[in-house]
Protein backbone atom coordinates (compact mmCIF):
# COMPACT_ATOMS: atom_id res chain seq x y z
CA UNK A 1 0.00 0.00 0.00
CA UNK A 2 3.20 2.43 0.99
CA UNK A 3 4.71 1.93 -2.27
CA UNK A 4 1.68 2.79 -4.17
CA UNK A 5 1.09 5.64 -2.87
CA UNK A 6 4.74 6.84 -3.28
CA UNK A 7 3.93 6.18 -6.46
CA UNK A 8 0.61 8.58 -6.94
CA UNK A 9 2.47 10.66 -5.65
CA UNK A 10 5.79 10.96 -7.07
CA UNK A 11 3.86 11.20 -10.32
CA UNK A 12 1.42 13.75 -9.75
CA UNK A 13 3.82 15.51 -8.72
CA UNK A 14 6.46 15.68 -11.49
CA UNK A 15 3.35 16.12 -13.53
CA UNK A 16 2.44 19.46 -11.74
CA UNK A 17 6.23 20.42 -11.98
CA UNK A 18 7.11 19.60 -15.78
CA UNK A 19 4.17 17.71 -17.60
CA UNK A 20 5.88 18.00 -21.04
CA UNK A 21 8.87 16.50 -20.20
CA UNK A 22 7.60 13.79 -18.02
CA UNK A 23 5.90 12.96 -21.18
CA UNK A 24 8.86 12.96 -23.62
CA UNK A 25 11.11 11.16 -21.17
CA UNK A 26 7.97 8.30 -20.85
CA UNK A 27 7.43 7.70 -24.47
CA UNK A 28 11.23 8.12 -25.11
CA UNK A 29 11.70 5.46 -22.41
CA UNK A 30 8.96 3.07 -24.16
CA UNK A 31 10.64 3.43 -27.73
CA UNK A 32 14.07 2.41 -26.25
CA UNK A 33 12.47 -0.60 -24.28
CA UNK A 34 11.36 -2.06 -27.23
CA UNK A 35 14.52 -2.01 -28.84
CA UNK A 36 15.52 -5.58 -27.78
CA UNK A 37 11.93 -6.98 -29.17
CA UNK A 38 12.90 -5.43 -32.72
CA UNK A 39 16.64 -6.77 -31.82
CA UNK A 40 15.40 -10.68 -32.16
CA UNK A 41 12.83 -9.60 -34.84
CA UNK A 42 16.00 -8.30 -37.02
CA UNK A 43 17.45 -11.78 -36.36
CA UNK A 44 15.02 -13.76 -36.71
CA UNK A 45 14.57 -12.01 -40.43
CA UNK A 46 17.81 -11.98 -41.55
CA UNK A 47 18.27 -15.94 -40.66
CA UNK A 48 14.76 -16.95 -42.61
CA UNK A 49 15.82 -14.81 -45.33
CA UNK A 50 19.51 -16.15 -45.86
CA UNK A 51 18.10 -19.77 -45.78
CA UNK A 52 15.25 -18.61 -48.03
CA UNK A 53 12.43 -18.81 -46.01
CA UNK A 54 9.61 -16.91 -45.51
CA UNK A 55 9.64 -13.58 -43.76
CA UNK A 56 7.32 -11.78 -41.25
CA UNK A 57 7.80 -8.43 -43.61
CA UNK A 58 8.68 -9.68 -46.91
CA UNK A 59 12.40 -8.08 -47.08
CA UNK A 60 15.05 -8.94 -48.44
CA UNK A 61 18.19 -9.31 -46.20
CA UNK A 62 19.69 -6.14 -47.72
CA UNK A 63 16.13 -4.38 -46.69
CA UNK A 64 15.80 -6.16 -42.67
CA UNK A 65 19.61 -4.66 -42.76
CA UNK A 66 18.53 -0.90 -43.77
CA UNK A 67 15.35 -1.74 -41.26
CA UNK A 68 17.77 -2.70 -38.66
CA UNK A 69 19.78 0.47 -39.59
CA UNK A 70 16.87 2.97 -39.72
CA UNK A 71 15.86 2.18 -36.30
CA UNK A 72 19.06 2.24 -34.54
CA UNK A 73 19.45 5.94 -36.05
CA UNK A 74 16.18 6.74 -34.61
CA UNK A 75 17.00 5.06 -31.12
CA UNK A 76 19.72 7.62 -31.03
CA UNK A 77 17.95 10.48 -31.73
CA UNK A 78 15.60 9.75 -29.27
CA UNK A 79 17.95 8.89 -26.79
CA UNK A 80 19.14 12.54 -27.00
CA UNK A 81 16.14 13.75 -26.65
CA UNK A 82 15.34 11.87 -23.48
CA UNK A 83 18.59 12.65 -22.03
CA UNK A 84 17.88 16.43 -22.68
CA UNK A 85 14.14 16.30 -21.81
CA UNK A 86 15.40 14.00 -18.43
CA UNK A 87 17.71 17.58 -17.60
CA UNK A 88 15.00 19.66 -18.31
CA UNK A 89 12.87 17.34 -15.77
CA UNK A 90 15.38 17.82 -13.44
CA UNK A 91 16.05 20.84 -12.73
CA UNK A 92 12.05 22.07 -12.98
CA UNK A 93 11.23 19.14 -10.59
CA UNK A 94 13.99 20.57 -8.53
CA UNK A 95 13.00 24.33 -8.67
CA UNK A 96 9.05 23.43 -8.05
CA UNK A 97 9.73 21.20 -5.21
CA UNK A 98 11.96 23.95 -3.15
CA UNK A 99 9.60 26.50 -3.95
CA UNK A 100 6.90 24.31 -2.91
CA UNK A 101 8.81 22.84 0.16
CA UNK A 102 9.25 26.71 1.33
CA UNK A 103 5.39 27.69 0.53
CA UNK A 104 4.40 24.45 3.04
CA UNK A 105 6.70 25.88 5.76
CA UNK A 106 4.85 29.11 5.89
CA UNK A 107 1.78 27.10 6.03
CA UNK A 108 2.72 26.01 9.26
CA UNK A 109 2.29 27.42 12.50
CA UNK A 110 5.43 28.10 15.01
CA UNK A 111 4.22 25.24 17.49
CA UNK A 112 5.17 22.66 15.24
CA UNK A 113 8.79 24.09 15.23
CA UNK A 114 9.13 22.88 18.18
CA UNK A 115 7.62 19.65 18.09
CA UNK A 116 11.06 17.41 17.73
CA UNK A 117 9.18 14.71 15.60
CA UNK A 118 7.75 17.49 12.98
CA UNK A 119 11.08 19.10 12.88
CA UNK A 120 12.66 15.70 12.21
CA UNK A 121 10.47 14.95 9.18
CA UNK A 122 10.79 18.62 7.81
CA UNK A 123 15.01 17.78 7.78
CA UNK A 124 14.50 14.61 6.36
CA UNK A 125 11.54 16.04 3.43
CA UNK A 126 14.02 18.40 2.54
CA UNK A 127 17.23 15.86 2.09
CA UNK A 128 15.11 13.84 -0.19
CA UNK A 129 13.56 16.67 -2.58
CA UNK A 130 17.45 17.23 -3.90
CA UNK A 131 17.52 13.76 -5.03
CA UNK A 132 15.04 10.98 -4.33
CA UNK A 133 12.15 11.78 -6.03
CA UNK A 134 14.04 11.78 -9.18
CA UNK A 135 15.51 8.22 -8.48
CA UNK A 136 11.84 7.31 -7.52
CA UNK A 137 10.58 8.41 -10.91
CA UNK A 138 13.23 7.13 -12.60
CA UNK A 139 12.69 3.78 -11.09
CA UNK A 140 8.86 4.20 -12.40
CA UNK A 141 9.73 4.95 -15.63
CA UNK A 142 12.15 2.71 -15.82
CA UNK A 143 9.17 -0.24 -14.60
CA UNK A 144 6.65 1.17 -17.21
CA UNK A 145 8.97 0.64 -19.81
CA UNK A 146 10.19 -2.75 -18.64
CA UNK A 147 6.78 -3.74 -18.32
CA UNK A 148 5.90 -2.99 -21.74
CA UNK A 149 8.61 -5.04 -23.08
CA UNK A 150 8.20 -7.85 -20.71
CA UNK A 151 3.99 -7.66 -21.93
CA UNK A 152 5.48 -7.95 -25.35
CA UNK A 153 7.86 -10.76 -24.77
CA UNK A 154 4.51 -12.44 -22.74
CA UNK A 155 2.66 -12.24 -26.14
CA UNK A 156 5.06 -13.91 -28.32
CA UNK A 157 5.25 -16.76 -25.73
CA UNK A 158 1.23 -17.25 -25.76
CA UNK A 159 1.87 -17.37 -29.69
CA UNK A 160 4.29 -20.46 -29.12
CA UNK A 161 2.44 -22.09 -26.92
CA UNK A 162 -0.31 -20.70 -24.36
CA UNK A 163 0.18 -23.65 -21.81
CA UNK A 164 4.01 -23.00 -21.46
CA UNK A 165 3.78 -19.33 -21.43
CA UNK A 166 1.73 -19.31 -18.56
CA UNK A 167 4.09 -21.90 -16.74
CA UNK A 168 7.00 -19.65 -17.16
CA UNK A 169 4.82 -16.35 -15.89
CA UNK A 170 3.91 -18.42 -12.57
CA UNK A 171 7.57 -19.39 -11.92
CA UNK A 172 8.85 -16.09 -12.51
CA UNK A 173 6.54 -14.83 -10.25
CA UNK A 174 8.19 -16.61 -7.04
CA UNK A 175 11.43 -15.06 -6.57
CA UNK A 176 9.96 -11.61 -7.54
CA UNK A 177 7.59 -12.48 -4.46
CA UNK A 178 10.58 -13.49 -2.33
CA UNK A 179 12.86 -10.77 -3.06
CA UNK A 180 9.90 -7.78 -2.87
CA UNK A 181 8.99 -9.09 0.63
CA UNK A 182 12.78 -8.96 1.62
CA UNK A 183 13.56 -6.12 -0.28
CA UNK A 184 12.47 -3.80 3.07
CA UNK A 185 14.93 -5.34 5.36
CA UNK A 186 17.59 -4.72 3.50
CA UNK A 187 20.09 -2.88 6.23
CA UNK A 188 19.89 1.25 5.98
CA UNK A 189 20.15 3.57 8.74
CA UNK A 190 17.78 5.66 7.33
CA UNK A 191 15.06 3.04 7.26
CA UNK A 192 14.82 2.81 10.86
CA UNK A 193 12.52 4.41 13.21
CA UNK A 194 12.14 8.14 13.47
CA UNK A 195 13.89 8.37 16.76
CA UNK A 196 16.66 5.93 15.96
CA UNK A 197 17.55 7.86 12.58
CA UNK A 198 17.51 11.34 14.72
CA UNK A 199 19.85 9.97 17.20
CA UNK A 200 22.23 8.90 14.29
CA UNK A 201 22.36 12.17 12.56
CA UNK A 202 22.73 13.72 15.95
CA UNK A 203 25.35 12.03 16.86
CA UNK A 204 27.31 12.68 13.49
CA UNK A 205 26.83 16.37 13.55
CA UNK A 206 27.32 16.80 17.04
CA UNK A 207 30.88 15.82 16.32
CA UNK A 208 31.49 18.48 13.38
CA UNK A 209 29.86 21.47 15.22
CA UNK A 210 31.73 24.60 16.31
CA UNK A 211 29.41 24.40 19.18
CA UNK A 212 30.19 21.29 20.45
CA UNK A 213 33.14 19.65 18.69
CA UNK A 214 36.09 21.69 21.07
CA UNK A 215 34.35 20.28 24.28
CA UNK A 216 34.62 16.89 22.85
CA UNK A 217 38.32 17.44 21.77
CA UNK A 218 39.34 18.95 24.61
CA UNK A 219 37.63 15.86 26.69
CA UNK A 220 38.88 13.13 24.22
CA UNK A 221 35.36 11.97 24.26
CA UNK A 222 35.63 10.41 20.97
CA UNK A 223 35.64 7.05 21.95
CA UNK A 224 31.93 7.57 23.64
CA UNK A 225 30.29 8.62 20.43
CA UNK A 226 32.22 5.66 18.96
CA UNK A 227 30.89 3.76 21.37
CA UNK A 228 27.22 5.54 21.06
CA UNK A 229 27.31 5.32 17.05
CA UNK A 230 27.70 1.18 17.94
CA UNK A 231 25.20 1.03 20.35
CA UNK A 232 22.59 2.49 18.04
CA UNK A 233 23.82 0.31 14.76
CA UNK A 234 23.32 -2.88 17.09
CA UNK A 235 19.69 -1.53 18.30
CA UNK A 236 18.93 -1.53 14.48
CA UNK A 237 20.86 -4.54 13.23
CA UNK A 238 19.33 -6.91 15.97
CA UNK A 239 17.84 -9.04 13.31
CA UNK A 240 19.42 -8.65 10.20
CA UNK A 241 22.00 -11.69 9.75
CA UNK A 242 18.82 -13.87 9.96
CA UNK A 243 16.86 -11.86 8.12
CA UNK A 244 19.73 -12.30 5.46
CA UNK A 245 20.25 -15.90 5.75
CA UNK A 246 16.66 -16.30 5.50
CA UNK A 247 16.96 -14.47 2.31
CA UNK A 248 19.29 -16.21 0.53
CA UNK A 249 17.87 -19.73 1.28
CA UNK A 250 14.49 -18.78 0.22
CA UNK A 251 15.69 -16.68 -3.21
CA UNK A 252 18.14 -19.69 -4.17
CA UNK A 253 14.81 -22.01 -3.79
CA UNK A 254 13.04 -20.07 -5.47
CA UNK A 255 15.09 -19.76 -8.36
CA UNK A 256 14.96 -23.38 -9.41
CA UNK A 257 10.94 -22.67 -10.87
CA UNK A 258 12.11 -20.38 -13.64
CA UNK A 259 15.00 -22.51 -14.40
CA UNK A 260 12.91 -25.41 -14.87
CA UNK A 261 9.82 -23.60 -16.98
CA UNK A 262 12.88 -22.13 -19.34
CA UNK A 263 14.24 -25.69 -19.70
CA UNK A 264 10.85 -27.22 -20.72
CA UNK A 265 10.35 -23.99 -23.26
CA UNK A 266 13.48 -24.56 -24.82
CA UNK A 267 12.93 -28.36 -25.31
CA UNK A 268 9.34 -27.87 -26.66
CA UNK A 269 10.14 -25.33 -29.34
CA UNK A 270 13.96 -27.43 -30.48
CA UNK A 271 11.25 -30.09 -30.71
CA UNK A 272 9.09 -27.90 -33.20
CA UNK A 273 12.31 -26.93 -34.77
CA UNK A 274 13.32 -30.73 -35.76
CA UNK A 275 10.13 -31.90 -36.33
CA UNK A 276 10.07 -28.26 -39.12
CA UNK A 277 7.14 -26.75 -37.55
CA UNK A 278 8.32 -23.42 -37.32
CA UNK A 279 11.92 -22.27 -39.07
CA UNK A 280 15.25 -21.57 -37.66
CA UNK A 281 14.61 -18.30 -37.68
CA UNK A 282 11.38 -18.64 -35.92
CA UNK A 283 13.35 -20.56 -33.27
CA UNK A 284 16.23 -18.61 -32.77
CA UNK A 285 13.48 -16.05 -32.21
CA UNK A 286 11.99 -17.73 -29.73
CA UNK A 287 15.44 -18.81 -28.39
CA UNK A 288 16.16 -15.06 -28.07
CA UNK A 289 12.73 -14.03 -26.41
CA UNK A 290 13.71 -16.40 -23.26
CA UNK A 291 16.89 -13.75 -22.80
CA UNK A 292 14.84 -11.08 -23.70
CA UNK A 293 11.90 -11.82 -20.96
CA UNK A 294 14.63 -12.97 -18.52
CA UNK A 295 16.42 -9.81 -18.39
CA UNK A 296 13.58 -7.89 -18.88
CA UNK A 297 11.88 -9.67 -15.45
CA UNK A 298 14.84 -9.27 -13.63
CA UNK A 299 14.60 -5.18 -14.50
CA UNK A 300 11.21 -5.30 -13.56
CA UNK A 301 12.02 -7.59 -10.32
CA UNK A 302 14.74 -4.82 -9.17
CA UNK A 303 12.51 -1.91 -10.14
CA UNK A 304 9.63 -3.27 -8.05
CA UNK A 305 12.06 -4.08 -5.05
CA UNK A 306 13.91 -0.49 -5.44
CA UNK A 307 9.96 1.25 -5.24
CA UNK A 308 9.45 -0.80 -2.60
CA UNK A 309 12.07 -0.70 -0.23
CA UNK A 310 12.55 3.32 -1.17
CA UNK A 311 8.91 4.33 -0.81
CA UNK A 312 9.79 4.92 3.00
CA UNK A 313 11.74 7.78 1.73
CA UNK A 314 8.92 8.99 -0.55
CA UNK A 315 6.27 8.63 1.62
CA UNK A 316 8.24 11.29 4.59
CA UNK A 317 7.73 13.75 1.39
CA UNK A 318 4.50 13.38 1.28
CA UNK A 319 4.12 13.06 5.19
CA UNK A 320 5.22 16.40 5.27
CA UNK A 321 3.11 18.14 2.35
CA UNK A 322 0.61 16.57 4.54
CA UNK A 323 1.61 18.23 7.76
CA UNK A 324 -1.23 20.50 9.15
CA UNK A 325 -0.70 23.42 11.57
CA UNK A 326 -1.29 22.87 15.10
CA UNK A 327 -2.94 26.58 15.20
CA UNK A 328 -4.98 27.86 12.43
CA UNK A 329 -5.15 31.58 11.13
CA UNK A 330 -8.69 33.25 9.77
CA UNK A 331 -8.32 34.26 6.42
CA UNK A 332 -9.35 37.93 5.40
CA UNK A 333 -13.24 37.87 4.68
CA UNK A 334 -15.54 41.19 4.04
CA UNK A 335 -13.53 43.37 6.13
CA UNK A 336 -10.44 44.46 4.35
CA UNK A 337 -6.99 44.72 5.32
CA UNK A 338 -6.71 48.11 5.48
CA UNK A 339 -9.21 48.51 7.51
CA UNK A 340 -8.37 46.08 10.48
CA UNK A 341 -5.13 47.09 10.46
CA UNK A 342 -7.15 50.72 10.99
CA UNK A 343 -8.61 49.34 14.01
CA UNK A 344 -5.11 47.64 15.39
CA UNK A 345 -3.48 51.22 15.13
CA UNK A 346 -1.48 51.91 18.59
CA UNK A 347 -2.52 48.54 19.63
CA UNK A 348 -3.12 47.95 23.32
CA UNK A 349 -2.33 44.03 24.54
CA UNK A 350 -5.08 42.44 26.83
CA UNK A 351 -4.81 39.52 28.84
CA UNK A 352 -8.01 37.95 30.76
CA UNK A 353 -7.62 35.33 33.29
CA UNK A 354 -5.59 33.63 30.82
CA UNK A 355 -4.15 30.15 31.78
CA UNK A 356 -1.70 27.79 29.93
CA UNK A 357 -0.35 23.92 29.72
CA UNK A 358 1.67 22.84 27.29
CA UNK A 359 0.54 20.33 24.82
CA UNK A 360 0.57 16.49 26.56
CA UNK A 361 1.25 18.15 29.91
CA UNK A 362 -1.44 18.75 32.81
CA UNK A 363 0.76 21.18 34.70
CA UNK A 364 -0.03 24.82 33.95
CA UNK A 365 2.72 27.43 33.31
CA UNK A 366 0.43 30.41 33.39
CA UNK A 367 -2.65 30.98 36.45
CA UNK A 368 -5.24 33.22 35.72
CA UNK A 369 -2.82 35.98 34.17
CA UNK A 370 -4.67 39.64 34.08
CA UNK A 371 -2.39 41.96 32.50
CA UNK A 372 -3.15 44.96 30.20
CA UNK A 373 -0.47 46.51 28.11
CA UNK A 374 -1.04 50.39 27.54
CA UNK A 375 0.54 51.20 23.87
CA UNK A 376 3.91 53.11 23.99
CA UNK A 377 4.45 51.67 27.37
CA UNK A 378 8.04 49.99 28.48
CA UNK A 379 7.02 47.08 30.04
CA UNK A 380 9.91 44.40 32.10
CA UNK A 381 8.63 40.76 32.81
CA UNK A 382 11.36 39.25 35.44
CA UNK A 383 11.03 36.07 37.59
CA UNK A 384 12.92 33.26 38.02
CA UNK A 385 13.68 30.42 35.08
CA UNK A 386 10.18 28.37 34.70
CA UNK A 387 7.96 31.42 35.92
CA UNK A 388 5.95 32.05 32.57
CA UNK A 389 8.07 35.08 30.95
CA UNK A 390 8.75 33.66 27.67
CA UNK A 391 5.27 31.34 27.73
CA UNK A 392 3.72 34.41 27.86
CA UNK A 393 5.67 35.63 24.76
CA UNK A 394 4.51 32.75 22.72
CA UNK A 395 0.62 33.16 23.48
CA UNK A 396 0.88 37.09 22.22
CA UNK A 397 2.40 35.60 19.29
CA UNK A 398 -0.01 32.58 18.98
CA UNK A 399 2.74 30.02 18.76
CA UNK A 400 -0.06 28.49 21.30
CA UNK A 401 -3.07 29.43 22.38
CA UNK A 402 -4.00 29.81 25.75
CA UNK A 403 -6.05 26.55 27.59
CA UNK A 404 -8.53 29.09 29.38
CA UNK A 405 -8.90 32.63 28.66
CA UNK A 406 -8.72 35.15 26.19
CA UNK A 407 -5.77 37.29 24.80
CA UNK A 408 -6.67 40.49 22.96
CA UNK A 409 -5.72 43.67 20.62
CA UNK A 410 -8.06 46.61 20.92
CA UNK A 411 -10.20 43.91 22.23
CA UNK A 412 -10.15 42.45 18.84
CA UNK A 413 -9.44 38.32 20.16
CA UNK A 414 -5.79 37.24 18.54
CA UNK A 415 -7.95 34.25 17.28
CA UNK A 416 -9.26 36.47 14.90
CA UNK A 417 -6.47 37.82 13.69
CA UNK A 418 -5.35 36.31 10.06
CA UNK A 419 -1.08 35.47 10.23
CA UNK A 420 0.01 38.60 8.14
CA UNK A 421 -1.75 40.86 10.14
CA UNK A 422 -1.25 39.28 13.84
CA UNK A 423 2.76 39.38 12.49
CA UNK A 424 2.56 42.68 11.35
CA UNK A 425 1.80 44.00 15.31
CA UNK A 426 5.14 42.19 17.19
CA UNK A 427 9.05 42.77 16.07
CA UNK A 428 10.37 40.04 18.48
CA UNK A 429 13.78 38.74 19.32
CA UNK A 430 13.93 35.50 21.01
CA UNK A 431 16.86 34.50 22.97
CA UNK A 432 17.57 31.88 20.74
CA UNK A 433 18.15 34.22 18.15
CA UNK A 434 18.88 33.62 14.52
CA UNK A 435 22.17 33.52 12.70
CA UNK A 436 21.52 33.89 9.50
CA UNK A 437 24.86 33.42 7.25
CA UNK A 438 23.62 35.93 4.69
CA UNK A 439 25.27 39.40 3.97
CA UNK A 440 24.86 42.37 6.73
CA UNK A 441 22.29 43.96 4.21
CA UNK A 442 20.34 40.69 3.47
CA UNK A 443 20.12 40.06 7.35
CA UNK A 444 18.50 43.43 7.70
CA UNK A 445 15.89 43.70 4.61
CA UNK A 446 14.32 40.15 5.36
CA UNK A 447 13.49 42.12 9.15
CA UNK A 448 12.33 44.83 7.00
CA UNK A 449 10.78 42.97 4.60
CA UNK A 450 11.67 45.50 2.00
CA UNK A 451 14.74 47.42 0.68
CA UNK A 452 16.87 49.49 2.52
CA UNK A 453 19.11 52.51 2.04
CA UNK A 454 22.50 52.42 3.60
CA UNK A 455 21.73 55.52 5.60
CA UNK A 456 18.83 53.27 7.01
CA UNK A 457 20.86 50.82 7.66
CA UNK A 458 23.40 52.39 9.18
CA UNK A 459 20.92 54.07 11.75
CA UNK A 460 19.35 50.56 12.36
CA UNK A 461 23.15 49.39 13.22
CA UNK A 462 24.38 52.02 15.06
CA UNK A 463 21.06 51.67 17.35
CA UNK A 464 22.49 48.05 18.26
CA UNK A 465 25.84 49.26 18.23
CA UNK A 466 26.53 46.67 15.64
CA UNK A 467 28.01 49.53 13.15
CA UNK A 468 31.06 49.46 15.09
CA UNK A 469 32.42 45.98 13.03
CA UNK A 470 30.33 46.78 10.13
CA UNK A 471 32.46 49.58 8.98
CA UNK A 472 35.46 48.47 9.68
CA UNK A 473 34.83 45.12 7.76
CA UNK A 474 35.98 44.72 4.32
CA UNK A 475 32.39 44.88 2.00
CA UNK A 476 30.58 46.69 5.30
CA UNK A 477 26.79 46.10 3.91
CA UNK A 478 27.44 43.64 1.76
CA UNK A 479 29.66 41.68 3.77
CA UNK A 480 29.06 38.01 3.96
CA UNK A 481 28.98 36.61 7.21
CA UNK A 482 29.95 32.55 8.38
CA UNK A 483 33.25 31.11 8.05
CA UNK A 484 32.55 28.84 5.53
CA UNK A 485 32.07 30.70 3.02
CA UNK A 486 34.25 33.08 0.55
CA UNK A 487 35.30 36.48 1.78
CA UNK A 488 32.80 35.22 4.95
CA UNK A 489 33.56 36.55 8.54
CA UNK A 490 32.21 34.86 11.58
CA UNK A 491 31.23 37.23 14.33
CA UNK A 492 31.33 36.39 18.64
CA UNK A 493 28.15 35.78 20.27
CA UNK A 494 28.12 39.33 21.30
CA UNK A 495 28.26 40.88 17.67
CA UNK A 496 25.32 38.14 16.54
CA UNK A 497 23.32 39.57 18.98
CA UNK A 498 23.70 43.26 18.57
CA UNK A 499 23.04 42.03 14.64
CA UNK A 500 20.02 40.16 15.71
CA UNK A 501 18.46 43.20 17.67
CA UNK A 502 19.12 45.16 14.48
CA UNK A 503 17.17 43.36 13.13
CA UNK A 504 14.09 43.34 15.28
CA UNK A 505 15.00 47.31 14.91
CA UNK A 506 14.57 46.99 11.34
CA UNK A 507 11.06 45.28 11.00
CA UNK A 508 9.87 49.02 13.22
CA UNK A 509 6.50 47.48 14.47
CA UNK A 510 4.92 48.59 17.05
CA UNK A 511 5.25 46.25 19.75
CA UNK A 512 8.95 45.06 20.01
CA UNK A 513 9.31 42.14 22.36
CA UNK A 514 13.05 41.62 23.37
CA UNK A 515 13.31 38.16 24.93
CA UNK A 516 17.22 38.51 27.06
CA UNK A 517 18.45 40.56 24.28
CA UNK A 518 21.82 41.76 25.73
CA UNK A 519 22.77 38.01 27.34
CA UNK A 520 26.09 37.75 25.39
CA UNK A 521 26.80 41.35 24.72
CA UNK A 522 29.12 43.07 27.13
CA UNK A 523 28.21 45.66 29.64
CA UNK A 524 28.80 48.52 27.97
CA UNK A 525 26.91 48.11 25.05
CA UNK A 526 24.50 46.57 26.84
CA UNK A 527 23.97 50.01 28.92
CA UNK A 528 24.19 52.27 25.17
CA UNK A 529 21.47 49.63 24.22
CA UNK A 530 19.35 50.45 26.68
CA UNK A 531 19.87 53.82 26.69
CA UNK A 532 18.46 54.20 23.03
CA UNK A 533 15.37 51.50 23.39
CA UNK A 534 14.45 53.76 26.38
CA UNK A 535 14.69 56.69 24.47
CA UNK A 536 13.49 55.53 20.87
CA UNK A 537 10.20 52.92 22.14
CA UNK A 538 9.21 56.34 23.49
CA UNK A 539 6.30 56.05 21.14
CA UNK A 540 6.24 52.51 20.53
CA UNK A 541 5.12 49.69 22.78
CA UNK A 542 8.31 47.46 24.45
CA UNK A 543 8.27 44.16 25.96
CA UNK A 544 11.67 42.84 27.30
CA UNK A 545 12.41 40.08 29.63
CA UNK A 546 15.90 39.90 31.43
CA UNK A 547 17.39 38.92 34.27
CA UNK A 548 20.18 42.00 34.86
CA UNK A 549 18.47 44.35 37.25
CA UNK A 550 20.61 47.19 35.74
CA UNK A 551 18.60 47.13 32.68
CA UNK A 552 15.11 46.21 34.54
CA UNK A 553 15.38 49.11 37.23
CA UNK A 554 14.57 51.66 33.90
CA UNK A 555 11.68 50.30 32.86
CA UNK A 556 8.75 52.59 33.19
CA UNK A 557 6.88 49.22 34.58
CA UNK A 558 8.01 45.75 36.05
CA UNK A 559 5.68 42.97 36.06
CA UNK A 560 7.07 40.23 38.20
CA UNK A 561 6.06 36.51 37.44
CA UNK A 562 6.33 33.86 40.01
CA UNK A 563 5.26 30.12 39.07
CA UNK A 564 2.86 31.16 36.69
CA UNK A 565 1.51 33.97 38.48
CA UNK A 566 1.75 37.68 38.33
CA UNK A 567 2.72 38.18 42.40
CA UNK A 568 4.06 42.20 41.42
CA UNK A 569 3.34 45.51 39.20
CA UNK A 570 4.95 48.70 39.27
CA UNK A 571 7.73 50.92 38.78
CA UNK A 572 11.38 49.88 40.10
CA UNK A 573 10.91 52.22 43.11
CA UNK A 574 7.57 51.44 44.09
CA UNK A 575 8.54 47.39 44.49
CA UNK A 576 11.91 47.98 46.04
CA UNK A 577 9.52 50.34 48.79
CA UNK A 578 7.45 46.37 49.20
CA UNK A 579 9.99 44.29 49.96
CA UNK A 580 8.61 41.25 48.15
CA UNK A 581 9.34 39.17 45.58
CA UNK A 582 11.39 42.00 43.65
CA UNK A 583 12.94 43.26 46.18
CA UNK A 584 14.53 39.92 47.04
CA UNK A 585 15.42 38.88 43.44
CA UNK A 586 17.15 42.91 42.99
CA UNK A 587 18.77 42.40 46.76
CA UNK A 588 20.64 38.83 45.98
CA UNK A 589 21.93 40.17 42.51
CA UNK A 590 23.08 43.57 43.98
CA UNK A 591 24.89 41.32 46.82
CA UNK A 592 26.49 39.16 44.48
CA UNK A 593 27.88 41.96 42.14
CA UNK A 594 29.14 43.62 45.58
CA UNK A 595 31.05 40.09 46.20
CA UNK A 596 32.43 40.49 42.85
Amino acid sequence: MRMFQAIKFTVKTIWNAARPMFLVCLIAQVFIALSSIINTITFKEIIDSANNQQTLFGLSIFGVIIFRSSYELARKIIEGISNYSWSLLDISQAIYMHRAYVDKIATLDISRFEDSSSVGLMKRAFDRLQFQLKLYLKAIIDLISTAIELSVTIVIFFFASPVLSIVIIIANMIPIIVRSRYANGVFMIYRADDETRRKFIYTAKVLIERETLPEIKINRAFNFFKEKFTEIFKKYTGNQIKLEKKYQVLNTISEFAPIAAVFIFTLFIANQLISHAISTGTFIFLFTNVFVFTGALGRLSQNLGHLYADSHFIDEVREFFELKPNIYFPQLTGISKTSLLEKLKNPTISFENVSFAYPHSDAHVLHKINLMIPYGQNLALIGENGAGKTTLVKLLLRMYDPTEGKISVNGIDLKTLPEEILFSIYSTLFQSFGKFYLTVRENLELAAGKKLRDEEMEAYLKFSNAWEFVKTSKHTFNQQLGPEYKDGTDLSGGQWQRLAIARAYAKNAPVLILDEPTSAVDARSEMEIFDRLNKEMQVNTLIFISHRFSTIKDAERIVVLHQGKIVEDGTHARLMENKSKYFDLYTIQAERYKRE
